[in-house]
């Protein structure tokens, strides 16, 4: 009977052994899944909450980019603006931040008695933007917004689901243009965009387009003066300037030149600055105009207007237009001054 009977106990075992080891499978599975779906949901939590505040910079709305503005100091004591003593105006910078600090010590830049004016495109393409940034902010420097701040904004825009940057003009509208198709993350200025902070994003934003200088050398005269990132049209008064035109453009269009390009070797293209300085003077190209943007052709000094871009970005110059204040018999005198570094 024990010979007979013992098969049976030992197959009963078998499966009460094989039934307990699926249930401990089973609840192995289930512990694991667990531990697994846990960890993925903290995994998820981490990358898409935790890391996102810790490394993506909080997002400020953009403000409506004013056209023109007013620089609030004068050469005349005891008016209601600062009184100063110089202003000095560096063409773009582009992210040099050795070669701008250079510039500023030869010239002898004293924060007291002078207005810096830096004319656009001080960001972007050069090794150091964010150190040229802090510097502009920390000493609450004057700006104008060139056209690579411009295309900074547009991507921050685009990177945190705001609005687009648009342009406030003097009569109280707004305009917008929106040249940037999709989002380019191995497009430099795309990156820079990305990690911007707050405080610079306000910064670049309240650049204007346009700045007043108050008064400005003509010879031995004076006569009103500007700055802008690219150029002014001659046909035009200020207040009619299509913002876009003063970020981008270079030359006009033949024959009638009231038509904009950025490209110097378009068809019947003109610089814009030749045509300006061909009306002598007469309104509305009454301005004595500092600008930037334009490399290619360089430092290019004429009566009416100043080209200050001499290509620091490609191993040219930074450059640099200072204009002093004086007396001749109790009057006041103005003189225009060029100060170059190698890059």
């Amino acid at each position: 009977i024990m010979s007979e009977s013992a098969p049976l106990l030992h197959q009963e075992g078998d499966e009460y052994v094989s039934k307990h080891t699926n249930t401990l499978n089973k609840r192995t599975k289930v512990t694991l899944y667990t531990i697994v779906g846990l960890l993925g949901l903290a995994t998820l939590w981490v990358f898409t909450i935790v890391l996102p505040s810790y490394y993506i910079p909080e997002a400020v709305p953009l403000k409506p980019i004013k056209h023109i503005s007013q620089l609030n100091t004068t050469f005349v004591a005891g008016e209601e603006q600062k009184h100063i003593k110089r202003i000095i105006m560096i063409g773009d910078i582009h992210g040099h931040y050795h070669e701008f600090k250079q510039l500023l010590k030869k010239v002898r830049y004293n924060k007291r008695e002078d207005e810096l004016l830096v004319l656009g495109d001080f960001v972007t393409k050069g090794p150091d933007s964010f150190r040229v940034l802090d510097y502009l902010i920390e000493h609450k420097i004057e700006c104008i917004v060139g056209n690579h701040e411009y295309y900074v904004l547009q991507y921050y825009a685009l990177f945190h689901a705001l609005d687009q940057p648009r342009f406030l003009l003097n009569d109280g509208q707004h305009v917008s243009h929106i040249g940037t198709d999709g989002v380019f993350n191995d497009d430099p200025e795309y990156l820079f965009a990305k990690k911007l902070q707050p405080h610079h994003v306000k910064y670049i934003n309240q650049c204007s387009v346009i700045k007043e200088l108050g008064i400005a050398p003509v010879g031995k005269d004076v006569a009103p003066g500007v700055a802008v990132h690219a150029g002014i049209r001659p046909d035009l008064k200020l207040s009619q300037q299509n913002p876009i035109d003063n970020l981008e453009m270079r030359s006009l269009i033949g024959p009638h030149f009231n038509e904009t390009t950025s490209d110097p070797d378009a068809p019947f293209a003109k610089s814009w600055s030749k045509v300006y300085n061909s009306k002598h003077g007469e309104a509305p190209a009454n301005y004595v105009v500092y600008y930037g943007h334009d490399a290619g052709r360089g430092l290019k000094l004429k009566k009416y207007t100043k080209g200050l871009d001499s290509g620091c970005d490609k191993g040219g110059k930074l450059t640099a237009a200072v204009i002093s204040s004086g007396e001749n018999k109790g009057k006041l005198k103005l003189e225009e001054e060029i100060v170059q570094i190698d890059c």
